[in-house]
């Protein structure tokens, strides 16, 4: 018997508005990424020499599932 809570939410507001920030937070912030990914956005924003956003681990997780990777 599966004994972990799951709960479904759903984000919703206009464009650029910070939908993607805020799952890219959750997701980073209940551990729920795979290992690496938060440092590997993080190094390719510092080789960009862009500042860091939350919105792109969500990118980087689209981009992986497009791939096959997931």
């Amino acid at each position: 018997m599966n004994t972990e809570n799951h709960f479904k939410i759903v984000i919703v507001g206009h464009v650029d508005h910070g939908k993607s920030t805020i799952i890219g937070r959750l997701l980073s912030d209940t551990g729920s990424l795979p290992n690496g990914r938060l440092e590997q956005v993080k190094e390719m924003c510092r080789k960009n020499s862009r500042p860091f956003e939350y919105a792109f681990l969500l990118d980087a997780l689209k981009n992986e599932q497009r791939q096959g990777s997931l």
